[in-house]
């Protein structure tokens, strides 16, 4: 039997493939991603703390603890922002310390408490120990920060983290909720109105007089964040909410 070939069908499958193709592709390129690091320097940032090392090398923002310091060291944006989606690659170089990510973060010298520490805020940990609860939050306040949502309930979040490996954190801010996902895996659901405003900043962690650790490396890179018309670039998290107030 004779099979009879419609033109008409091909013609209209090839363009709806087409159709589908480009605007897909429109889609993914019209999200507004706005670069934060450039990849060669640390304009739009700036130092604030004590004595912690930074320098840009091989497009990463590579980042180092020195002995005594009695405070820690923000890489932080000159720039401060309330509502956003904010991405980020990070890697260690060992296990054994911690760092951070922080968001919406105030300037310390405005808040009543006294501890030696120049910014505070929404610390995204990078829990590099046995524990891991890297993607948790807690209260950087200085002397009297608090877990606000840890990973103690969440094993798929603490399994997420490649140590010795790149990780990517998806942080989203808006209004009062804080949704932070590790490697693609929601980690944090927070509901909280302590800091609606502020700097983005990277931690160096202070040491004391002991070297054990002096020498990991703490890197970043990929930086981007989107600003504009962010509630519609949120994404669902299956995570329950937390409210602390």
């Amino acid at each position: 039997m004779k099979r009879t070939i419609n033109i008409k069908w091909i013609i209209g499958t090839l363009f709806f493939l087409f159709f589908i193709t480009t605007f897909s592709f429109a889609q993914n390129n019209d999200v507004p991603w706005k670069i934060l690091f450039n990849g060669k320097n640390l304009d739009g940032w700036k130092m604030v703390g004590d004595k912690g090392e930074s320098f840009v090398e091989n497009g990463e923002i590579l980042l180092r603890r020195t002995v005594n310091t009695k405070e820690h060291t923000f890489v932080t944006s000159k720039r401060k922002y309330s509502d956003f989606i904010l991405e980020i690659d990070f890697k260690m170089d060992a296990p054994g310390f911690s760092t951070g990510v922080l968001v919406r973060c105030v300037n310390a010298n405005s808040n009543p408490d006294t501890s030696k520490v120049r910014l505070y805020g929404y610390q995204i940990k990078i829990d590099n120990t046995a524990r891991n609860w890297t993607g948790g939050i807690f209260d950087d306040f200085g002397g009297t920060w608090k877990w606000m949502y840890d990973l103690s309930n969440n094993e798929p979040a603490r399994q997420a983290f490649r140590t010795n490996d790149w990780n990517t954190f998806r942080i989203e801010a808006f209004g009062n909720n804080i949704k932070v996902w590790l490697n693609g895996v929601p980690s944090t659901n927070l509901i909280n109105d302590k800091y609606p405003k502020g700097y983005i900043a990277l931690k160096i962690h202070s040491l004391g007089a002991e070297t054990k650790d002096k020498e990991v490396l703490i890197h970043f890179k990929n930086i981007r964040i989107i600003t504009k018309d962010v509630g519609s670039y949120l994404l669902q998290s299956d995570l329950k909410q937390i409210t602390v107030l």
